[in-house]
């Protein structure tokens, strides 16, 4: 009785807060925008269902859904909602006018959680069906007989061993493919002991090698044959086939990345979501072995997908691909534009809605050919997390002119029947006309499927399903036969890719020569010379799955023919040699015979192929004259995708030889990543040594040098480290550098070189940054260099002459656990002075040690606030007030330093912290006011996967609570609310689970007033536009200026001509070159610390180049201190010699920006004092950074 009251209280709850958002079924129509040539209907809705999450549509034209209203309640500790269990739900339309007049449950039990997936078969007779659903950790098979729309009886298991039970990353996306094959994709909780049905094969589990992160499979429809066809993604929640065999799938990113794809698989393709790792994109295409993407969505949660195969629709419609994401609330159409081996796609939406809470989740074609849309209405998506569990809707889009709902019948007994029947653009209908023909005689199948494969109907769709079906239904006596006349024969070209994928499936050749029918006497060389390169592209792939010298020659022909720009051809290339050592080391053996000379394309082959042979002769081309430094920042690159200690050599080697400064820190980027860990043979080297000792004797590469004592740890340059320090010549950036160097230097005289360091106002909060890198090397331990090192804190955090490093050593300590013990020990004991406690108290409560937390609580309580958040109205009630934006927009800067902390977490536009997600497009994703309160009222309601706590408790049975950020083959990261990461080593962990708790305080609203939050919420709705930070620009200078600011009017060589980052110039004091800056993690640009001490009376110029997708309009959040003059490539945009303090989005200033490539080249001036700036871009597409991926 207990919890049917709490189900009732809940649903009373939500309907309350939510129903005043919610727009009726009959008034939806209202809300949509459709393209102009189509209309759209709604066919069914709540009460006939509700929370759907996948859909089919059978022969009959009735749809299939998959409920979920006990969405993530299991796992997350949440009361059921519904104790009888979700459902599968059949609408049918017995009117043909396109309204569903009836809902049948064909199934519902506790056991069915929120399943993801479903897919109809129909039997032969045309009565029944069988039906897939996918749920983790099985996929069920459900039988129907009688076609009575109950299920016969509970579901057998036809696969099991999915991740992912009561999780969105599970197993989902089931279809049936035109191989008769069962297609399914498993997001990134993976797999264990997955195996056929008939327990052949391996038995696949999750790994770091050929089985990773989220997955494609395929099976037969009884579960054997079971085959991975490509993986790491992170959660490809559906995958569709056309008719041809092509593969396409959307997957979603970590959220707040806006990273969302759309991806061609190309079978045993690895798609790059794996592993995580500080300095690496998203999907790591800048690295080797990874298939890109075909087309950056932005952000969003992206979810069903499928091809358009029929006629109804528009001419544009057919055979190009149909994709729902809930996260914009689009449904979308996107053409595909060969590109070589690969596509570029053109996105048309074709159904949007102004109803916030629209959330399309599955898209599918009809038997007339109509496309249906299920709904899953909710304020949200995403997070695990749901704001309705009693809405849901289906729309039917059409023609504009089009009437009715009417499904084709066929007569099974006569082949125009069955021809027509199999040109169907439904997939059950297909498979409806596909069981029948296997029950016909042979003569009339034969002559069906010969008809069918001689008809260029339906853009040569229907001869490719032929193709299919002769593969599977006359195998093998037919097979060698139409091998013979399809493949020579160029009427039938458009489906020669597609007799490849099927040789593949079926034969298994072990050498090209078997290939092709045997009584076919030309020769596979005179065949392969009329093929274009979507079938050379294709021959790749089956490639891989034949022996090395059976595929050597056509390898390296392919490769040669390959032409230094096709990114999928490389690829193909890349998955021909296999992810077997043995076999790929084999094929490429021979690839410097091959490649005899070294050039831009055979540096990109080196890059994505890793031939062991080559390795040593990339060394030797470092010192190559006639290698343009592009080309030998290629080499650098392939050398140091190396795990050889060999290539660190090689790079060594060169930085003891005079070599340019952009080649120069290009390796030590490399060494400074590898030195720690695949290269640390290499720390105590004598190349090292020397190359440490040039490096530290220039005052330019000083920096450089030291930078590698740090990652190397050599405790034995602690005294070459000191005199650098202490030496007034060497400019201020590398004295500082040289005190940070002592924190990774223990050695029994580093503290008190610190401790002196202290008292030197220019050297002093560097000496506390070293102080803190100690405790961070120590980890957990307590060793004698980070007692000290807690001591000198301790002691100088109460010392007048030390009060302007208060604030620094506060985060220092709060970022260690002896220190947070301190701070906490101090405070129980009331020493610690009170102008402390509250910043002491906020960093000591975020800890990620949960016994030093529940201390810090009581000896820290936080005080009563402005409001408190049980008294505050409704949701519903809130929603209906307007608040001021921009005094929202004031609160939110402002919450970098105070205690409502919303900021030193998120990103708004470049601000803030890189803890929770990027809040630059939420007014876009969430579904208005009422999901933005519902986010900051109750965070636990729904928490992104990547943003899920995970308490470590280790052998001494401590736990450690917060974000898992890193994982090696020896620790773990956590990160805590402080931004701080907390390494430890996995030998030591006892227990690891996930918390159901969000990082986020649910009582931060406590530090606004009640209009505060409504104010703070209107400015959230208003981020709706893309938006590009650089974490990083190039700069050169210091130039001269003076006090009339001539520095702005003075046109200095950068701003002469073409950009050239190698240059060097004459500046205010000498030679000047291009150097990184890096933003101080706020967004902000300080240059005056750049450029300290002389930061007085300069100019500088600052440069940086975007990527659009298109051409666009966009706009450039400017604030800078002092004066500034802006070009965008090469035009002049704004100029203002104004002297205030620099201010995030002071300037709102216009630009136009082309596709590709686009040049930022901005001056500023400074009179004195402070001195930076803040950089931003929004536009309606994404940006990216010229170069990054």
């Amino acid at each position: 009785m207990l919890r049917l009251f709490l189900v009732a209280a809940l649903a009373l709850s939500l309907w309350n807060n939510r129903a005043a958002a919610q727009v009726p079924p009959e008034k939806s129509i209202s809300t949509m925008k459709v393209s102009p040539d189509l209309k759209v209907e709604l066919f069914a809705s709540e009460p006939m269902l509700i929370n759907p999450t996948a859909m089919d549509i059978d022969h009959k034209g009735r749809v299939w859904i998959t409920e979920a209203v006990n969405y993530r309640r299991k796992n997350f500790g949440r009361p059921i909602l519904r104790p009888e269990g979700d459902r599968i739900v059949v609408l049918t339309d017995k009117t043909g006018e396109g309204k569903a007049t009836e809902a049948v449950t064909f199934y519902q039990s506790p056991e069915l959680i929120a399943p993801l997936g479903i897919c109809v078969v129909p039997y032969a007779d045309g009565k029944g069906q069988k039906v897939f659903v996918a749920q983790s950790p099985n996929i069920w098979v459900f039988e129907d007989k009688d076609g009575d729309l109950k299920a016969d009886g509970p579901p057998k298991v036809l696969l099991t061993g999915f991740g992912g039970f009561d999780h969105d990353h599970g197993v989902h996306g089931l279809s049936i493919g035109p191989d008769n094959k069962l297609y399914f994709t498993v997001g990134d909780q993976g797999v264990k002991d997955l195996q056929s049905s008939d327990g052949k094969g391996r038995k696949w589990t999750s790994n770091n090698t050929d089985c990773r992160a989220g997955t494609v499979w395929r099976c037969d429809q009884d579960g054997t044959h079971l085959e991975l066809i490509a993986h790491n993604f992170r959660n490809n929640y559906e995958c569709c086939v056309n008719s041809f065999g092509e593969i396409w799938l959307s997957d979603n990113d970590d959220d707040g990345n806006q990273q969302t794809r759309i991806c061609y698989v190309m079978p045993g393709g690895n798609y790059g979501y794996h592993p995580r790792g500080p300095g690496e994109s998203h999907w790591h295409e800048e690295q080797p072995g990874i298939v890109h993407k075909v087309l950056r969505t932005g952000f969003g949660s992206p979810t069903g997908i499928t091809f358009y195969e029929g006629t109804l629709m528009p001419e544009r419609f057919q055979g190009e691909l149909l994709h729902c994401d809930a996260g914009p609330r689009e449904v979308r159409r996107f053409k595909r534009i060969p590109r070589g081996a690969g596509y570029e796609l053109e996105k048309e939406v074709i159904l949007t809605s102004t109803d916030n809470w629209f959330r399309p989740v599955d898209v599918r074609v009809a038997p007339d050919g109509s496309i249906f849309v299920c709904d899953w209405y909710d304020p949200g998506v995403g997070g695990h997390g749901m704001g309705d569990w009693t809405r849901g809707r289906v729309y039917r889009i059409t023609p504009k002119e089009h009437k009715g709902y009417k499904i084709p019948s066929y007569n099974l007994n006569a082949d125009d029947d069955l021809l027509a029947g199999f040109n169907n653009p439904n997939l059950a209908t297909r498979n409806y006309i596909r069981a029948a023909l296997v029950k016909a005689k042979e003569d009339q199948r034969f002559s069906v499927l010969f008809n069918a494969l001689r008809s260029s109907e339906n853009k040569n769709t229907t001869s490719a399903r032929a193709l299919y079906a002769f593969s599977t239904m006359m195998y093998p006596q037919y097979l060698d036969r139409i091998c013979d006349t399809v493949l020579y024969n160029s009427h039938f070209q458009p489906i020669w890719t597609t007799l490849i994928r099927i040789v593949d499936e079926t034969r298994h050749p072990v050498s090209f020569d078997k290939f092709l029918p045997s009584a076919e006497k030309k020769s596979f060389e005179s065949w392969l010379n009329n093929t274009d390169i979507e079938q050379r592209t294709e021959l790749l792939l089956v490639s891989r799955n034949m022996p090395a010298e059976a595929i050597s020659k056509f390898f390296y022909e392919q490769a040669k023919s390959w032409n230094g720009q096709d990114r999928f051809y490389l690829s193909a290339l890349n998955i021909a040699c296999g992810t077997e050592p043995t076999r790929r080391a084999a094929l490429l053996a021979d690839f410097e015979k091959n490649f005899p000379e070294w050039n831009d394309k055979v540096a990109d082959l080196v890059w994505e192929l890793r031939p062991k042979s080559m390795l040593t002769k990339l060394g030797t081309l470092l010192d190559d004259p006639k290698l343009t430094a592009t080309q030998k920042s290629r080499v650098i690159d392939i050398l140091a995708s190396s795990d050889e200690a060999e290539a660190g050599k090689s790079l060594l080697a060169l930085l003891g030889k005079t070599a340019s400064p952009e080649i120069r820190d290009r390796i030590l980027d490399n060494l400074k990543r590898f030195l720690p860990g695949k290269w640390n043979s290499l720390r105590q080297a004598p190349e090292l040594t020397q190359a440490i000792a040039k490096l530290i004797g220039d005052k330019s590469t000083a920096v450089a040098g030291l930078g590698l004592i740090a990652v190397s740890k050599r405790n034995e340059m602690l005294e070459k480290v000191e005199s650098l320090i202490h030496n007034k010549e060497m400019p201020l950036e590398v004295r500082q550098k040289a005190v940070l160097t002592l924190g990774s230097l223990w050695n029994s005289n580093t503290i008190e070189i610190l401790h002196h360091l202290l008292m030197e106002k220019e050297l002093a909060p560097k000496a506390v940054e070293a102080l803190g890198v100690i405790l961070d090397e120590a980890g957990r331990r307590q060793t004698e260099t980070s007692v000290h090192a807690i001591k000198l804190l301790t002691t100088a955090l109460t010392q007048p002459e030390f009060a302007a490093l208060r604030s620094q050593i506060l985060g220092v300590l709060a970022g260690s656990r002896p220190g947070v013990q301190y701070l906490i020990s101090e405070q129980e004991k009331k020493k610690l002075p009170a102008e402390l406690v509250m910043e002491a108290g906020r960093l000591a409560r975020n800890t990620p040690h949960q016994d030093l937390r529940n201390r810090a609580m009581i000896a820290f309580p936080v005080t009563a606030g402005k409001l408190d958040p049980k008294k505050l109205p409704a949701i519903s009630e809130l929603i209906k007030r307007n608040g001021n934006a921009e005094h929202g927009k004031t609160l939110l800067l402002a919450s970098l330093k105070n205690e409502s902390q919303c900021l030193r977490c998120h990103m708004v536009r470049g601000i803030g912290g890189n803890i929770g997600p990027d809040l630059s497009m939420i007014g876009k994703k969430a579904a208005g006011k009422e999901n933005l309160y519902d986010s900051i009222l109750t965070p636990s309601k729904a928490i992104a996967d990547q943003y899920i706590q995970w308490t470590i408790v280790d052998e001494g049975g401590q736990s450690v609570t917060g974000l898992l950020v890193g994982e090696t083959e020896t620790e773990v990261a956590i990160r805590d609310a402080n931004g701080k990461d907390t390494k430890i080593p996995l030998k030591s962990i006892e227990q690891r689970k996930k918390s159901l708790v969000s990082l986020m305080p649910d009582n931060l609203v406590a530090t606004m007033s009640e209009s505060d939050l409504i104010d703070l919420v209107e400015y959230l709705t208003t981020l709706k536009t893309a938006s590009l930070t650089p974490e990083s620009f190039q700069i050169v200078g210091p130039f001269p200026n003076d006090e009339s600011d001539s520095g702005l009017r003075t046109a200095f060589e950068p701003e002469k001509g073409p950009i050239n980052l190698g240059a060097k110039y004459k500046g205010k004091e000498g030679d000047v070159t291009w150097r990184t800056i890096k933003s101080n993690g706020g967004g902000y640009f300080d240059l005056k610390s750049f450029h300290a001490p002389k930061s007085d009376l300069i100019t500088s110029y600052v440069y940086q180049t975007i990527e659009s997708p298109k051409d666009q309009a966009a706009v450039l959040l400017l604030g800078h201190d002092d004066g500034v003059k802006l070009w965008v490539n090469g035009k002049e945009v704004y100029n203002d010699a104004s002297h205030v303090a620099a201010q995030p989005e002071q300037q709102k200033i216009p630009v136009t920006l082309k596709k590709g490539k686009n040049e930022i080249l901005m001056k500023i001036i400074n009179g004195d004092g402070e001195h930076g700036f803040y950089f931003a871009l929004t536009s309606e597409e994404e940006l990216k950074l010229a170069g990054k991926k």
